[in-house]
């Protein structure tokens, strides 16, 4: 329970009930959050199961206390808290005549308008919205300026770890009703940042680069993950594979994806939007499949030409150009230019159906691509090499990497040979 001694409240609140629950709809300001509610770390009967939440809590909390402080948007949907003991009164506010035109029967409104009265000394703790609250703690902490901000809070009955003695089946009620907001608990998913994060930088790049990079507009997959059917002769590559290229490329390492919780300056995203597309301009000037691909128009199908049944183009798959930047990354990082990194990759036989990626990327039995982590990972060291960058940057050597390539491709190590390395220029 807090620390802070709390008197009575009286909040104007909405009753409501779904199944076998009835629960208040109401808000509480932040600094009442702070001081009247815990978290539901005692709905555990084992102490090592409420120390991996609370561990969780201080894990997850103070991304959510940064939010709310940096935060000028900022903006939480309802917590979900439950009360044992004291006593809550519920007090129904009648309405006869209503101030203004009321089209709908009076009834849909009655002993659902009223005054919720807590006492002071409940025990409140959060069934859903726990990280919420352990981060408002914090956040009121360091900026008292933000406590009479109010959260919408949703009330329903509970009882503790403490008292579960006394009332089992409500204790197992509320213990379900906790498991049961977070099991379904959805988490957002790549493709809902992309379409709508308006912090995420990366998610703020990829919806202009598909809005206005002749390279993406109107030719772009909206499919999840790093395939595209082969129905698909239009596409040059997956929304999702936009946005982790552009992930990849523009990280800086640690701390990347807590920055990309809070839109930076416009400024900044300007200098991050030059970045990317200096990225594809570079890629269209080494590689003329990309050039004929951004002058098409999707009705002409060009990616058709150069991604099917028979490999076709490395950039032309999602695992492809993933590889592609990663180890352009990679170069740039150690010092190498764009371009120069780019041409050094493009100057790399790009044929899938071809050395060195047939049988490591591309299965020419079933026609289709091998996505194997272990696959992928030894594509990236190949690249590496033959673009002659640092394998030991990737814990290997060209010995290791032989003895590595040879055991995917079911050769003996012996008879396995390293491509050669195209020229320096």
């Amino acid at each position: 329970m807090p620390e802070e001694a709390t008197g009575p409240l009286a909040l104007p609140a909405l009753r409501a009930h779904m199944g076998d629950w009835v629960y208040y709809v109401t808000f509480l300001r932040m600094r009442d959050i702070a001081q009247r509610v815990s978290i539901a770390d005692d709905i555990h009967k084992s102490a090592s199961l409420r120390d991996l939440l609370q561990r969780r809590l201080t894990d997850r909390s103070r991304g959510i206390t940064d939010y709310l402080l940096k935060q000028k948007q900022r903006f939480f949907n309802a917590l979900v808290v439950a009360t044992y003991g004291g006593a809550p009164q519920w007090n129904e506010l009648a309405v006869r005549e209503p101030p203004v035109p009321f089209n709908a029967p009076l009834e849909i409104i009655e002993g659902t308008l009223g005054i919720l009265t807590l006492s002071g000394t409940e025990k409140l703790f959060a069934v859903d919205g726990q990280h919420r609250v352990a981060g408002i703690k914090e956040a009121v902490q360091q900026r008292k300026s933000i406590q009479d901000e109010e959260v919408c809070v949703i009330f329903v009955p509970g009882v503790t770890q403490q008292h579960r003695d006394e009332d089992s089946a409500g204790f197992e009620r509320t213990r379900r009703l906790f498991t049961t907001l977070n099991r379904y608990a959805k988490p957002v998913s790549k493709k809902d940042i992309i379409a709508l994060d308006e912090d995420d930088v990366v998610a703020i790049l990829t919806r202009t680069l598909v809005e206005d990079y002749p390279l993406f507009r109107e030719k772009i997959s909206p499919r999840s993950g790093n395939s595209i059917p082969p129905s698909d002769r239009a596409s040059f590559t997956t929304i999702t594979a936009l946005y982790d290229a552009l992930n990849i490329f523009l990280s800086t390492g640690r701390g990347w994806t807590e920055f990309k919780k809070l839109r930076p300056p416009d400024k900044e995203v300007r200098a991050y939007l030059d970045r990317a597309v200096g990225l594809w301009d570079a890629l269209i000037e080494h590689n003329p499949p990309l050039r004929q691909m951004s002058d098409s128009s999707p009705d002409q199908q060009v990616a058709a030409s150069f991604r099917g049944e028979h490999g076709g183009h490395l950039l032309f798959r999602p695992v492809g150009l993933l590889l592609a930047v990663r180890v352009t990354k990679r170069l740039t990082d150690a010092g190498r230019r764009l371009r120069d990194a780019v041409r050094r990759i493009s100057s790399v036989p790009i044929d899938l159906a071809d050395k060195p990626w047939v049988g490591l990327l591309w299965d020419p039995t079933n026609r289709r691509m091998i996505t194997a982590p272990e696959n992928q990972r030894a594509a990236e060291r190949l690249l590496v090499y033959l673009t002659r960058g640092d394998l030991a940057r990737l814990k290997s050597s060209p010995g290791r990497l032989r003895h590595e390539l040879a055991g995917l491709l079911k050769i003996p190590p012996g008879e396995y040979t390293l491509p050669p390395r195209p020229a320096p220029h």
